[in-house]
């Protein structure tokens, strides 16, 4: 019997077995257990699943925050070496070519009319179905051999590196909970607005979980000054 948030916990599964190098050892496998234990229970809530992807997500942030430099510093040409290496020939000339015109695998779509948001992309123009089903399994294919060799790189040569990452990126974390908890503060300032911050609040801190959106400092910082300004007028009144 199928568990009845079995999508989330795949998601979970994905999370776990993703951590980055240097995540510790007894957390891992604390949410690997988390993880058999939803598994092992159908009446698991999704709040409390969404919570422990939340968590997870939360301690794993600076990691994967200085795993995601280190990869685009030296990952991304492996990826590209490693797609090329997995076409045939005919394809890999054609992919060339369209990236040769401009093209890009992961095309970024900038703010577009209705008109071009039903428009198909340069990648879905260019190529065939068939072209692009070979093109996507050589990439996910090039991934594990590119992740495979900055994790090698993350815990062998360039792991001071990574390690100096990890801590600016934790210090960074640490300022942006600072104002996380200065906004909850607020709540305790108004009655009225009280439910409105702690929503907020909530939302925001999701931004941790793997599942969401990552935390915007910007628009934590315009959140805060807002609220500022909406408490101050309030009190004043």
């Amino acid at each position: 019997m199928r568990h009845p948030h079995g999508y989330t916990l795949q998601l979970l599964d994905l999370a776990v077995k993703r951590l980055p190098p240097l995540f510790d050892a007894k957390r891992r496998e604390y949410f690997s257990r988390k993880l058999d234990e939803f598994r092992a229970d159908p009446k698991a809530t999704y709040e409390h699943i969404r919570l422990v992807i939340t968590q997870l997500g939360r301690e794993s942030w600076a990691y994967r925050q200085a795993y995601g430099h280190m990869y685009a510093n030296y990952g991304r040409a492996s990826e590209e070496s490693f797609l090329l290496e997995n076409l045939d020939n005919g394809v890999r000339k054609k992919y060339e070519q369209f990236l040769h015109d401009g093209g890009k695998l992961n095309y970024l779509e900038r703010m577009r009319t209705a008109e071009e948001l039903t428009a198909p992309t340069p990648f879905e123009r260019f190529f065939t179905p068939e072209e692009k089903f070979a093109i996507t399994q050589a990439l996910l294919v090039a991934r594990d051999y590119a992740k495979k060799e900055i994790d090698g790189l993350v815990t062998g040569e360039k792991r001071g590196e990574y390690e100096q990452l990890i801590t600016t990126r934790i210090e960074r974390q640490e300022a942006i909970e600072k104002k996380i908890e200065a906004l909850r503060k607020m709540a305790d300032i108004s009655k009225k607005w009280r439910d409105s911050i702690l929503d907020r609040v909530r939302v925001i801190e999701e931004g941790w979980s793997v599942m969401e959106p990552e935390v915007d400092e910007q628009a934590l910082d315009k959140e805060l000054e807002y609220w500022r300004g909406t408490l101050q007028s309030f009190l004043a009144a």
